[in-house]
């Protein structure tokens, strides 16, 4: 099948890039010291989404999660000797401001490398300013594969991209037995795109679906759903982000559709793991299933749970995938302008090739091979389901992959 030759495309490239990139310098955060960093202070460049038409709850928890290694840095002697800045920039998950945001941290800030946002339209966008001005800009959160297929040199990925992603979707309605799957992804550069890479992998296994591109930014997805209603379906797959995410649980819950007994609900975003699920839904998430690629029965590193507890104290929540992210973005950046010793641009970018460290979610390196792998880090994702009202992540079971299954699917009662 063409599905199966493309699994083993990219399986190949994975194989070559680990096999590349172990022939690189190691590169690891510096143990800590008694001295103390001095001097212009390196400053590096977070952005995302703090403010709608994006998701607040995750702009603020890339910003939390980069500040936790900012300081880190500092306490242990600095970067290069100097004490290291964080200037994070709202992007407001929009095209527009977030290309005003990279110009007001390139231009007026003056960082030598920027990282962060949530929304793959918003990056699409700040990524073109990257590319004119030659700095390298690392993605923590947006997933289009666009991202990687325009192999720009100054730009790479921590997040898994769409081809990686809907693979694991369609893997999880087939090997659980769902027939009729129906998409509804918004219509932004995150869900045209999912629809399309879906859609193909559901023809490749003859599984008959339905889709609809909806508009992320309503609040009353009803029309929406009840075209999906008539076809029938077993499992909805919905790709939406921000409030509208929330929403759109708790209008399938009041139709009768899902998550039901009938009809399962799966959610592609990271907004599902916030306590402002429950705030918006009450218990109609109850029974749906989400993607993540944290969990306590999932440890991944030795960096993990310091990680996850440091923020727990720090600001009095569980951290998702996302806070994970954006800590070992500030690790990778490290990493690269440590190996570099310098922070002009084309040095860290070269250094951003060679380097293999250990972050928080395994060893992240940087393939260099042309197609969807391109700067993209090797990424895991589970799929998590809800079985209980205001249930935290960390209780959650693990329903998806097999080989880390903790429980099979629960159909709703």
């Amino acid at each position: 099948m063409k599905c199966m030759r493309w699994i083993s495309v990219l399986l190949v490239m994975a194989l070559l890039s680990g096999v590349l990139a172990g022939c690189a310098p190691k590169a690891t955060p510096a143990p800590s010291t008694s001295g103390k960093p001095t001097g212009e202070p390196i400053k590096i460049g977070g952005i995302g989404p703090l403010s709608p038409p994006g998701t607040p709850a995750l702009g603020e928890e890339m910003m939390n999660a980069m500040k936790l290694r900012i300081d880190e840095i500092n306490a242990a002697g600095g970067l290069l000797g100097r004490p290291v800045e964080l200037v994070f920039e709202d992007s407001g998950g929009a095209p527009e401001k977030g290309t005003s945001a990279m110009e007001a941290l390139i231009n007026k800030h003056k960082v030598v490398a920027i990282t962060g946002e949530g929304h793959s339209s918003a990056f699409l966008a700040e990524m073109e300013v990257a590319k004119r001005n030659n700095i390298v800009l690392l993605d923590c959160e947006a997933w289009s594969d666009q991202i990687r297929l325009r192999h720009y040199e100054y730009v790479f990925a921590i997040p898994a991209g769409n081809t990686m992603f809907n693979q694991k979707i369609a893997d999880f309605v087939q090997g659980t037995g769902f027939k009729r799957p129906f998409i509804l992804a918004e219509d932004t550069d995150f869900g045209v795109e999912g629809i399309q890479l879906l859609g193909g992998v559901f023809k490749e296994m003859g599984i008959e679906f339905g889709s609809l591109l909806v508009d992320r930014t309503t609040k009353d997805f009803v029309p929406f759903l009840l075209q999906a209603k008539e076809f029938k379906p077993d499992i909805l797959v919905v790709n939406v982000t921000g409030i509208g995410s929330y929403l759109i649980v708790q209008q399938a819950k009041e139709l009768g559709i899902a998550p039901s007994a009938d009809c399962a609900y799966f959610s592609g975003v990271a907004d599902m793991g916030y306590p402002e699920l429950w705030e918006t839904t009450g218990s109609s998430a109850v029974g749906v299933v989400w993607e993540t690629a944290i969990h306590p029965k999932a440890e991944f590193t030795e960096l993990t749970t310091p990680f996850v507890e440091k923020y727990k104290a720090t600001y009095g929540r569980s951290p998702t995938y996302s806070g994970l992210q954006a800590y070992d973005c500030i690790l990778v950046l490290e990493a690269a302008i440590r190996l570099a010793g310098s922070t002009d641009s084309a040095a860290i970018r070269d250094a951003m090739e060679k380097i293999r460290i250990k972050g928080t979610r395994g060893e992240l390196y940087f393939p260099t091979e042309a197609g969807v792998l391109y700067h993209q880090a090797p990424v895991p994702l589970l799929f998590l389901q809800y079985t209980q009202d205001k249930q935290l992540p960390d209780k959650c079971e693990i329903v998806w992959p097999k080989d880390m299954q903790t429980k099979a699917y629960t159909k709703p009662q």
